[in-house]
C-alpha cells in the first residue's frame, strides 16, 4: 500500500467503507424502487432518508424530527449554499466563530456577506460574552445580522464542543436580537468518548430561529454526496424557492438508507473506533516531537485536530519541508474569518492509515521544528 501522509480534507476513514454492506443495500434499493427512479426525487428528496434522518436524530437526541421539515441535499455543501444563499444579501452581516470551515466562508464571501468572526476558545466554542457585545455594536449601527452560524459538535477546525450554557445563551441572545441560527452539525455521531455533545441548538429551540444541517458523508463517504437541511416554514419554503436541481439522486439515498436502516449502530461504533485511534495516534506523536514548543486541542471526537504554533515559525519553511516527505496539512489562515495569517494548522486525521501516522506526523514535527527561525528574520520577511 503506498503511503499517504495527507492530513487534508474531512473525509471519514476508508479502511472501514462498509462495500459489501452497500452492495446488498444497492440490490434492496434498487429491486424496491425500480422503474420509480425514472422520476424526479423532488426538492425535499427520497422520503426514505428523510425518515432514517429522523430516526438519527432520535437516536442522539431523543426525539425525533417531522420528516416534513427535512430536505435532502447534495452532501452538505449544497444545504449550506441553499441556506446561506437564501439568507445572505449582498452587504448583509453574518456572525460565526472566528475560526470556521473555509468551504462555509467561502460561499459567505461568494454571497458579499460581511462576515463578523466571535471569539471562541477550543473546548466550549464561541464566547457568549463576546457574542453579545457584537451584537450590541452592531444593534447601535442600525445592522440586523441575517444569522449566526455555528458548528455546534466537534467544530471545523478546532474541534471545540459549543456547551450546554452556550447553546442556551446563544438561544437567548438570537431571541434578544431578532435574528436566526444556522446549526452546522455535520460531524454529529463522530463520537470518541460516550455522550460528547449536549441537546442540538435545533432540539433547544423554542421559538423556531434554528436552521439545521448535517450529513450522512462524514459517517460514510463523502463520495456519497447525502446531506441535508431542516427546517419549519416559512424558512423551508424560503429556501426551496432558490432551489433549481429537482432534487438529489434517489437512487444514492436509497442505497443510504438502506444500509442505516440495519447497520447505523454497528458501522458507528465501528468507524468511531478507527478514527480515535487515528486521533490518539496523531496526539501521541504529537507529544513526543513538539510538546515543548506547541499546543494543540485533544478532540471528543469529529475529523480535526488544530495545533497552535510558536510565534517564530516561518510558515513558508514548514510547507516546504513537510512538502518534501509529502505530508499535507491545511494552513490556518484559510479558517480565519478574515484570513488573517495566524501561526496554526489543521490536522484531518481520519484518512491516513494508522500504521504510517507516526512516520508521517513525525515528518511534521520535524518541519515544525525546523521552521523555526529568531524574530528578527520573519520582521525582515
Amino acid at each position: 500500500m503506498e503511503k499517504d501522509f495527507a492530513f487534508t480534507g474531512g473525509r471519514p476513514d476508508p479502511f472501514t467503507f462498509p462495500t459489501e454492506g452497500l452492495i446488498e443495500a444497492s440490490e434492496k434499493a434498487l429491486r424496491k424502487l425500480g422503474g420509480d427512479l425514472v422520476n424526479y426525487p423532488g426538492e425535499q428528496g427520497y422520503l426514505g432518508l428523510r425518515e432514517l434522518a429522523s430516526m438519527r436524530f432520535e437516536r442522539r437526541e431523543g426525539v425525533p424530527l417531522n420528516v416534513d421539515d427535512i430536505s435532502i441535499t447534495s452532501g452538505s455543501m449544497q444545504a449550506l449554499e441553499l441556506v446561506l444563499g437564501t439568507f445572505i444579501q449582498p452587504g448583509d452581516t453574518v456572525l460565526t466563530e472566528e475560526y470556521t470551515y473555509s468551504g462555509t466562508l467561502g460561499i459567505m464571501r461568494h454571497c458579499k456577506a460581511n462576515i463578523v468572526g466571535v471569539p471562541m476558545d477550543y473546548i466550549d466554542g464561541m464566547n457568549m460574552d463576546a457574542l453579545e457585545e457584537k451584537l450590541k455594536e452592531l444593534k447601535a449601527q442600525n445592522i440586523k445580522p441575517s444569522f449566526i452560524y455555528t458548528t455546534s459538535n466537534h467544530q471545523n477546525p478546532t474541534s471545540a464542543i459549543l456547551s450546554l450554557e452556550r447553546r442556551e445563551r446563544m438561544l437567548e441572545l438570537a431571541e434578544e436580537y431578532d435574528t436566526l441560527i444556522v446549526e452546522d452539525d455535520c460531524y454529529g455521531d463522530i463520537d470518541f468518548v460516550p455522550n460528547p455533545t449536549p441537546d442540538a441548538l435545533y432540539k433547544l429551540d423554542p421559538s423556531n430561529r434554528v436552521i439545521l444541517i448535517a450529513t450522512f458523508s462524514k459517517i460514510l463517504g463523502c463520495g456519497l454526496r447525502q446531506g441535508y437541511f431542516v427546517a419549519k416554514s416559512p424558512y423551508k419554503e424560503m429556501i426551496h424557492a432558490n432551489r433549481w436541481d429537482g432534487g438529489c439522486s434517489a437512487l444514492a439515498s436509497a442505497i443510504v438508507a438502506e444500509f442505516f436502516k440495519e447497520h447505523l449502530d454497528e458501522h458507528l461504533a465501528k468507524t468511531n473506533a478507527a478514527v480515535g485511534a487515528k486521533c490518539r495516534a496523531v496526539v501521541g506523536t504529537l507529544r513526543e516531537g513538539v510538546s515543548d514548543i506547541c499546543t494543540w486541542t485533544e478532540p471528543r471526537g469529529g475529523l480535526f485536530l488544530w495545533i497552535d504554533l510558536p510565534e517564530t515559525t516561518d510558515m513558508d519553511k514548514i510547507a516546504e519541508i513537510a512538502g518534501q516527505h509529502n505530508v499535507g496539512y491545511s494552513t490556518g489562515s484559510a479558517f480565519h474569518y478574515r484570513g488573517d495569517p495566524v501561526k496554526s494548522i489543521r490536522l484531518a486525521y481520519a484518512y491516513t492509515h494508522l500504521d504510517y501516522i507516526g512516520e508521517g506526523i513525525g515528518y511534521l514535527c520535524d518541519a515544525i521544528r525546523a521552521a523555526q527561525v529568531e524574530p528578527a528574520d520573519l520582521a525582515a520577511d
